[in-house]
């Protein structure tokens, strides 16, 4: 739960810190939602770090809709500031909103390729009575399944 006071850092390489790197805005991210089939079916892309093409989604998964959440700047650095991260959960937000009250999906299927600060606050702001379920898939030569479910059955 969010309710406890913690303080996120996100470790750069360059240069080579836990600490954060810039107190500004210094990347943007941006939704993108695909629809595929008429149903309640929902992936989540997390293309932060890398980009991740709906073919690998679609080889694994028969999503209904798709939604991207992208850093303009994908790498391993995308975020360098608390500031780049609140933009990132606002993001997130708003897709978790979309994929419950307009796609009425039970579970969203999470494919992500993003630094731990982000990985963190997903798990950590996770609200199971709000958000639906997520299930998350790990990039291990292709995505697989890992069965590791957030929420109540």
């Amino acid at each position: 739960m969010d309710k406890a006071e913690v303080d996120i850092y996100q470790k750069t390489r360059h240069p080579d810190t836990w600490k954060w790197v810039d107190k500004k805005t210094t990347n943007s991210f941006s939704i993108e939602k695909k629809k595929i089939h008429i149903g309640h079916k929902v992936a989540l892309v997390l293309s932060l770090t890398a980009e991740i093409g709906v073919e690998r989604i679609t080889n694994v998964f028969e999503a209904d809709t798709i939604y991207f959440i992208r850093a303009d700047r994908q790498d391993v650095d995308c975020i360098r500031s608390l500031e780049d991260l609140s933009d990132f959960w606002h993001k997130y937000q708003i897709v978790c909103d979309d994929a419950k009250n307009v796609e009425k999906a039970k579970e969203i299927c999470v494919f992500p390729a993003m630094p731990v600060s982000a990985a963190f606050e997903v798990g950590r702001r996770y609200m199971p009575k709000v958000y639906p379920k997520l299930r998350i898939y790990d990039d291990s030569n292709g995505f697989v399944d890992t069965n590791i479910i957030i929420g109540e059955e």
